[in-house]
């Protein structure tokens, strides 16, 4: 399928932020880097990251002297590294560990401890650091003493913390260490770091902070978007989950939903269940308002089975590109929505140029209205649905906006990025007049006939809507017009109302609509349509 012009605007506008990202960002990785800038972390990704840097230790060429400084708040989680730090310690390595419980503690044969006092500083660290003759590793982080809400139980504890593989910056923080430990330390342990830092401090005007080498830089920045890719994904999955439980929830709100009787869509009723309170794990949807002046035309107001044809052809448009947890909505005489849960922006884009593809073919035939306008959508995680923020930007373009190409329309207070444009005027051949003449005015669909095309399959008619050559010809199997007098407004009818000609119930009116539309292309009256004449030939009326 060919890329349509709002697809085609977000792809550019996307490959050129990543382009200009690799530029800008320098800054950024250098700091992050160097370990010069802290980050919020969770547990879950420092227990990732201190085993990252015991596994580098341990299955790295072995160095003497090498030394492992590690600080535990507690003793519990030692337990579960107890066995690496063992062997690091039989490898001839010096390693220190500490704890922040205050108690005393039995530790692997080879191995300090130091217990550290539950007030000072160093008790709200987690901190692994490593440094030997010719590397270094490091990790600090100072516990927040709050919790990440997207994270469940102990792995949400939230920490600000430094990282990466510089030996210069390992060096630092194991100075760091070395002094706030003071004789805490083993006079051996003590001598091994005061050598250690001889050799790897920086001298002269090197910053302390330095990211090391180039290739320690870029080690340590390929990590860093190694983490941030494995971080998205693992959001994605949540995101995803939380999709499948949404589906459920769609199909329970659009069955009790409202059903607009003209279009067979569900009403604005079915966005309730996007009312709730935004949190962070609240599913991005995407929004897109579509906005169709000739639905609000004297075409319409004249002739109320034009309008209900019109607003079949709508729904038809809308609904076929969509996915099983999408929603079409017709939220007023000329507006309609699409409600697309964990949307991209390049999804939805496509989505809005394929709608607009059949709008403007969905025009070209009886009844002779433009279902052309305007769409305004974004993405977002705001509830309920910034509708109210669509509509506003919708002012970017006039209500006959010809060809204008997407447009900008800024972020709404929510932080949404709002893309507005013309829709519905990319189809084929001539559009169809605004304003038809009183004879096509009152004209019906039993008027028209469809103009045969070769169809893909060999025969038959690929376009049964599109304007025929002799338009005034009479067709030989006349089709049935639809009801003349729908309830209007469009809300003031339920889905579960008594059919307007028979007195039955309609099971489902989506259905009745479908099967209508089928009668219209096929040519077949149908029992309705007998019934509907039958009554008006009695009072001297015409069917029409």
């Amino acid at each position: 399928m060919s890329e349509g012009p709002l697809a085609h605007a977000v792809r550019v506008a996307s490959e050129q932020a990543y382009v200009d990202g690799l530029s800008e960002g320098r800054r950024e990785a250098w700091e992050r880097a160097s370990g010069a800038r802290p980050e919020p972390a969770s547990k879950r990704l420092l227990v990732h990251l201190s085993h990252s840097i015991e596994r580098a230790v341990m299955s790295g060429p072995r160095e003497d002297p090498t030394v492992v400084v590690a600080l535990f708040q507690q003793l519990r989680f030692f337990d579960r590294e107890r066995e690496v730090y063992a062997r690091m310690a039989q490898a001839g390595m010096h390693v220190v560990v500490a704890f922040a419980d205050g108690g005393v503690h039995d530790v692997p044969d080879g191995v300090h401890l130091v217990v550290l006092d539950p007030d000072e500083p160093l008790a709200s660290e987690w901190s692994v650091v490593a440094l030997g003759s010719g590397a270094g590793a490091f990790l600090v982080a100072t516990d927040q003493y709050a919790r990440d809400p997207r994270e469940r139980g102990e792995a949400g504890r939230v920490f600000l913390g430094r990282w990466g593989y510089a030996r210069a910056q390992a060096g630092t923080e194991l100075a760091r260490l070395r002094f706030a430990l003071g004789d805490r330390l083993p006079a051996s342990v003590r001598r091994t770091v005061d050598e250690l830092l001889g050799s790897s401090m920086p001298t002269g005007g090197d910053p302390a902070a330095s990211a090391g080498t180039t290739g320690e830089a870029w080690a340590t920045t390929s990590l860093n978007h190694m983490i941030d890719r494995l971080l998205s994904a693992r959001a994605g999955t949540r995101e995803l989950r939380s999709q499948l439980a949404d589906a459920q929830r769609a199909a329970a709100a659009r069955a009790a939903a409202a059903v607009d009787p003209a279009s067979g869509l569900p009403t604005a009723e079915a966005l309730d269940r996007f009312a709730g309170p935004a949190g962070p794990e609240t599913l991005p949807v995407g929004v897109a308002l579509f906005d169709l002046p000739g639905l609000d035309g004297s075409v319409v107001h004249d002739d109320d089975r034009a309008a209900w044809f019109a607003a079949h052809q709508v729904a038809a448009a809308m609904t076929q590109p969509l996915g099983p947890v999408d929603a079409a909505l017709r939220l007023s005489e000329r507006e309609f929505a699409l409600v697309v849960p964990g949307a991209s922006d390049r999804h939805l884009a496509g989505l809005c140029d394929r709608v607009g593809e059949r709008l403007a073919l969905a025009s070209q035939g009886w009844p002779g209205i433009a279902l052309a306008g305007r769409v305004a959508f974004a993405v977002t995680r705001t509830r309920p649905l910034p509708l109210a923020d669509l509509r506003a930007a919708l002012a970017h373009l006039p209500e006959e906006p010809g060809d204008a190409g997407p447009v900008d329309a800024g972020r709404n207070p929510a932080g949404d990025r709002i893309v507005v444009a013309a829709t519905g005027r990319e189809g084929i051949g001539p559009r169809p007049s605004p304003e038809p003449s009183a004879a096509a005015r009152h004209r019906g669909p039993d008027d028209v006939a469809p103009r045969p095309r070769p169809a893909a399959n060999g025969g038959g008619i690929d376009d049964p809507v599109a304007p025929p050559p002799d338009a005034h010809a009479p067709p030989p199997r006349p089709a049935p017009a639809p009801p003349p007098s729908r309830p209007r407004p469009y809300l003031d009818a339920s889905s579960t109302g008594p059919h307007p000609v028979t007195g039955e119930a309609a099971a489902d009116p989506r259905a009745a609509a479908q099967e209508a539309l089928r009668r219209l292309v096929q040519g077949d009256r149908g029992a309705d349509y007998d019934v509907f004449a039958d009554r008006h030939r009695d009072n001297g009326g015409h069917p029409g």
